[in-house]
């Protein structure tokens, strides 16, 4: 069995957590603007009446989802707004120092 390069292992860990940094925040920003119930075909999947469900296109068809992008669903399910900045700025911390490990 080959012997593991320390070296070579931690710099390929920094880009996986470089790349799911850049995942988990792009997650982030979306559901600032996103429907959590919306899919991709703009169809409402909640189990519940919705303010912003729009009647079906066809009969059969799921409901259409009406919401236009203006509100923050984050207070909703978050006891601790504060985590969220914290949890941001640590991720920046992290792709920074990614980066400049990669740059040399």
């Amino acid at each position: 069995m080959a012997k593991i390069d320390k070296a070579a292992y931690r710099q390929r860990l920094e880009r996986i957590t470089g790349l799911f940094s850049d995942i988990v925040t792009h997650a982030a920003d979306q559901a600032r603007e996103r429907c959590p119930y919306r899919n991709r075909r703009d169809e409402c999947t909640a189990a519940f009446r919705c303010r912003n469900q729009r009647p079906p296109a066809a009969d059969g068809a799921p409901e259409q989802c009406g919401h236009d992008g203006i509100f923050d669903y984050r207070s909703a399910w978050e006891s601790e707004p504060d985590a969220h900045d914290r949890a941001k700025s640590r991720i920046s911390r992290l792709k920074q120092d990614s980066r400049r490990r990669r740059d040399g």
